[in-house]
């Protein structure tokens, strides 16, 4: 029979969902992400907080794998999984990763079981943890920080523990003792103290163990080497919540340096009354307002006054007017403790009222009556006066620095300087500036003539009546030798620049008295304008120095305007210059050889190297035709190289072959001016062969009267080996003097002087004379340009014995100058 009171089907239907319910209930209202999934991970079921702490909704966790929730690069997440797999369950901490990609911290707690349909399933409660991993890492963090600050504290600091020893130091508690930190932990807090103090140091520390005191006071620490320093102590007792002693806790600062200063001081304070007493500089004490409450003997004595006298005057009273609104600033600028100490040169007024340079240094200090004043003062006077005369030679030296040392005029470093400044202001206001470019007519003339000593006499006297002339806003220059510049500012038209240049060429063109001779001179001048004719000073000087060698070609005592068509002239010298430079490249330069004879038995005993231009359009050129434009292009230099390079290794194949005859080689002022000229012609010398003594190289008279030419360059040239020889002898008016002046071994007269012989019996008595002359000195003469039976019967007449010209033979090409040698050897 049925029990009545047995559940019904009902009932137990009804009880399984309450109970459902109830677990659904637990599921959706847990504040911990709940999932149910299946072993592989794929979620089939997930609570509201999991929503919410994964950030998606439950359909898209639904569609999820577990896998997907979790940082796969995190190292405990594999391990954790293998727990769980081999027992049934697992516990970890494991990272996640909310939609979006942001990992977070959780603590899971999974579990494997079977449904009641005998399903294997997974259930997994995530509870976030990131909170308090933060707060775990700003904790070590934190402990981190303390931890670096107890450890570098610029204060010692140490534990001890309630038996009295060291459980912990930081390093400044070790240097100063003089330890490693963990060779004191460990050892009893009165193993520092000195042997003298450790009873009284064991009595505080009794005491501060015993909780009784904190001790403050300073004492004395033993290092480890033995030595002592001073320590300035805290110490006190650490206790628990209950009262508890834990540990003590020391603080000190070493004050040892500080303990030393002030017996420094002390001692200072005594040193000082002595020094003040005695010192060799001045010191006084003042009062706030600057009355002198005291003051030593070298300050009274160096200001003439007494004590008594002193004590009735300020620091105002007694410096000098001039100096007494800097005196105040600096005395308000301590009071008001902007400056503690402040240091000024100034001028003092003795009783006498006379004055004296002194350096005050004044700096505050306290006193019981308040604050006071402290000077010292010393003696500068001496120093002033040679720093004044310092000063006045350093201007001096400036002035020689960019002054011409003879004519006192701008020299060409200043001159460039100021031109430039010139321009700027002229750009500024908008005028004009003029540049005339000036030198003087016959000034080689006169130097020659009457000597150096009158030819520095006309450039002063030119100096002088130019500055005449210009006002205090333009500028007279000498670049050099007879060149001056005028930089002529502030003009409204060209025409104002014609009118100094009148006056210029006018006032150039009167007599001068030189040593009491009347001499003649004159000037040539060019002009070129800013802006008209160029903005820049380097091509004004140049389109100027145009416009001169244009007056220059007008007759001279004249001055010119730069002009386009001048410009044009500049052209063709570019042009010129660039097929010289074509020339060299390509080898149309070549050079010609005239043998010179010996006029009693005809053989050869030289020859002379020209230089000569194969030029595509105009020919062969000879020295004549183009040497000037060279020297115009500043090629010289290159194209003397050549040359000289060409001819001796032509002349020591010559030599080698048995003709041993001197090589004659003309050389310009240029060259020879040339810094690196005489290295150049040794370099020449060594890699061709030829010995020095075979070379002779001649110039005209104008390039050894050059001024720009050092004599020294001629000794260097004869030291070295090198002949020399004077050419065109009287082309240039040169004086029979030339001959014992310099250090030659040939002369040869103008080719003009022998071809005139047979008309001109003056110059029949010019060579004579200079035959006589140089046989005299020993120096050989050398007729050159021979070119009739009559001419060559007359110089033999005249007792030359060397002769050249084309009577006896034209200047040869290099291989038909090989045929003729080799003939002069077989005869």
């Amino acid at each position: 029979m049925p029990d009545e009171n047995a559940p019904s089907d009902h009932d137990e239907i009804l009880d399984c969902k309450v109970s459902e319910a109830r677990y659904r209930a637990v599921f959706e209202h847990c504040t911990d992400a709940m999932l149910l999934t299946k072993p592989d991970g794929r979620i089939l079921s997930a609570n509201a907080a999991a929503c919410q702490l994964f950030g998606y909704t439950t359909a898209e966790l639904l569609a999820c794998n577990v896998s997907q929730l979790l940082d796969s690069s995190d190292p405990h997440l594999a391990p954790a999984l293998a727990r769980r797999a081999n027992g049934g369950e697992m516990t970890a901490e494991l990272r996640f990763v909310r939609r979006g990609g942001e990992c977070f911290d959780a603590r899971v707690a999974s579990r494997l079981f079977t449904d009641g349909g005998g399903q294997p399933m997974a259930s997994m409660i995530v509870h976030d943890i990131s909170d308090r991993k933060h707060a775990e890492a700003r904790l070590r963090e934190s402990e981190q920080r303390f931890r670096l600050l107890y450890e570098n504290a610029p204060v010692a600091i140490g534990h001890v523990d309630l038996d009295g020893n060291w459980t912990y130091v930081n390093h400044a508690f070790a240097a100063i003792a003089g330890y490693a930190p963990q060779e004191l932990v460990g050892r009893s807090n009165l193993e520092l103290a000195p042997p003298d103090e450790r009873e009284r140091s064991r009595q505080f520390t009794d005491q501060l163990l015993a909780g009784a005191i904190e001790i403050q006071r300073d004492r004395r620490l033993l290092r480890k080497d033995g030595s002592t320093r001073w320590i300035r102590m805290t110490a006190k007792m650490l206790r628990d919540d209950a009262g508890q002693p834990l540990y003590g806790i020391v603080l000190f600062v070493d004050i040892t340096d500080a303990m030393r200063a002030e017996e420094a001081l002390r001692r200072s304070e005594e040193r000082f009354r002595t020094t003040f007493e005695h010192a060799p500089l001045g010191i006084a004490e003042c009062a706030a307002d600057g009355r002198f409450v005291a003051a030593n003997k070298t300050l009274l004595a160096m200001l003439g006054y007494t004590m008594a006298e002193l004590e009735n005057l300020s620091n105002q009273d007694i410096t000098h007017p001039a100096d007494q609104e800097a005196a105040i600033q600096n005395f308000h600028r301590l009071l008001t403790g902007q400056q503690a100490v402040t240091v000024a040169e100034q001028r003092y007024l003795r009783k006498d009222r006379s004055q004296l340079w002194v350096n005050v240094t004044i700096s505050l200090r306290g006193s019981g009556d308040g604050p006071q004043v402290l000077a010292i003062v010393e003696d500068v006077t001496a120093r002033k006066k040679a720093e004044e005369a310092l000063r006045s030679a350093v201007e001096y030296s400036y002035h020689l620095a960019s002054h011409d040392a003879l004519t006192g005029l701008a020299n060409r470093v200043s001159f460039n300087e100021r031109l430039k400044d010139a321009l700027k202001y002229a750009q500024r206001d908008r005028h004009l500036v003029a540049v005339h470019m000036l030198d003087l007519d016959r000034f080689k003339s006169i130097n020659d003539t009457l000597g150096h000593h009158a030819g520095d006499l006309l450039l002063k006297e030119v100096a002088r009546r130019l500055k005449s002339h210009i006002r205090e806003t333009d500028l007279v220059a000498r670049l050099g030798g007879d060149e001056f510049v005028i930089v002529q500012t502030h003009l409204a038209e060209a025409a104002a620049a014609e009118v100094l240049a009148d006056k210029i060429v006018a006032e150039l063109s009167l007599p001068y008295q030189l040593d009491g001779q009347e001499v003649y001179s004159g000037t040539s001048m060019g002009i070129a304008l800013y802006p008209d004719d160029a903005y820049e000073p380097g091509q004004l000087m140049k389109l100027a120095d145009l416009a001169l060698y244009e007056a220059k070609n007008q007759g001279r005592l004249n001055y010119q305007l730069y002009r386009a068509a001048l410009g044009t002239a500049a052209q063709e010298a570019k042009r010129f210059e660039r097929e010289l430079q074509r020339a060299l490249r390509e080898e149309e330069l070549c050079m010609h050889y005239q043998p010179q004879y010996d006029l009693d038995n005809g053989r050869i005993v030289g020859i002379e190297a020209l230089i000569r231009w194969r030029h595509p359009d105009r020919g062969l050129l000879t020295a004549a035709d183009f040497i000037q434009e060279v020297e115009n292009a500043n090629l010289m230099l290159p194209v003397g190289e050549w040359a000289l390079r060409t001819a001796c290794t032509a002349q020591a194949g010559w030599v080698r072959a048995g003709l041993v005859v001197p090589l004659t080689l003309n050389v310009s002022s240029k060259q020879v001016r040339h810094p690196r000229f005489l290295a150049m012609l040794n370099k020449i010398l060594e890699d061709t062969g030829l010995p020095a003594s075979l070379l002779r190289l001649e110039m005209r008279e104008s390039v050894l009267l050059d001024p720009k030419f050092s004599a020294n360059a001629l000794g260097d040239m004869r030291k070295r080996g090198v002949r020399l020889g004077l050419d065109d002898f009287g082309a240039e008016l040169a004086a029979l003097t030339s001959l014992q002046k310099f250090p030659l071994d040939i002369v040869k007269p103008g080719q003009e002087l022998v071809r005139r012989l047979s008309r001109d019996e003056n110059d029949s008595a010019i060579l004579s004379a200079l035959v006589g002359v140089a046989r005299d000195v020993n120096i050989t003469v050398c007729a050159d340009g021979i070119e009739t039976t009559d001419q060559l019967a007359a110089v033999k007449h005249l007792g030359f014995t060397c002769g050249q010209g084309y009577l006896l033979s034209p200047p040869l090409p290099a291989a038909e100058m090989d045929h003729l040698v080799a003939a002069e050897l077989a005869g």
